[in-house]
Order: structure tokens, then C-alpha cells, then sequence
């Protein structure tokens, strides 16, 4: 013979399954905007620190260093042009550089409870 079951049992089980349902899906909305936050971040440090490369070392070194080589070739436009030439490498590393070390820093972050709304909340 089957056995009756409570209704306020049942209500109360269902009702923990809810919860956990949702606490579910809060815990992956929670990871899948990170990863977004995370990714934006990522993108804008990387752009952010080739413009400021740009900005400053091509302007400030470069200037020296391209009269100097424009006058050594004779030709100061050249001297100008190749001289731009050479920090194009040095940016592309530190955008390359600079955007998984921003990413992995804003996810360690919201792991680890370092935000304010994670803090005490430690699994």
C-alpha cells in the first residue's frame, strides 16, 4: 500500500527545490556576467595602454630618435617613418600582454570575494 505523503511535506520539498533551482541559476548569471565584465574590461585595458604607449613613447622618444636617424639617412621624412616603425611591435606585446592579465585579475576578483557582495561568503 502506498504511503500517504503530507501535503506541507510535499509543498516544503518543492519549495527547497525552488531554491535551489534558483540559487542555481543565480550562481551561473553570476559566473556568465563575469566572464562578459571580464572580457570588456580586458578589451578596453588593452586599448587603453596602446593609446597611452603610442601617446607617450612615440611621441617623446621617438622625436629624438627620428631626427637622429633622419639625419643620419639624409632624409628626415625617413628618418621619421622608420623610426614610428619600431614601436609597432613593442605595442602589439603589451596589448597582447596586458588583456589576460586584466581578464584573470576581474575573475580572481569576483571568485575569491573580493567584491563587496561576495565578502563572507567564502565556499
Amino acid at each position: 500500500m502506498a504511503e500517504e505523503t503530507n501535503p506541507e511535506e510535499t509543498l516544503h520539498q518543492l519549495f527547497e527545490q525552488v531554491n535551489r533551482h534558483l540559487e542555481t541559476r543565480w550562481k551561473y548569471f553570476t559566473i556568465t556576467s563575469t566572464e562578459r565584465l571580464s572580457g570588456i574590461a580586458a578589451g578596453m585595458a588593452g586599448a587603453i595602454t596602446v593609446i597611452v604607449c603610442a601617446l607617450l613613447v612615440l611621441f617623446f622618444f621617438s622625436m629624438g630618435f627620428a631626427w637622429w636617424l633622419g639625419d643620419f639617412i639624409n632624409n628626415r621624412a625617413g628618418g621619421f617613418a622608420l623610426a614610428g616603425l619600431i614601436f609597432v611591435p613593442i605595442a602589439y606585446f603589451a596589448y597582447r600582454w596586458v588583456g589576460p592579465f586584466v581578464r584573470e585579475k576581474i575573475i580572481e576578483s569576483f571568485l575569491h570575494g573580493d567584491v563587496p557582495e561576495n565578502l563572507g561568503k567564502h565556499e
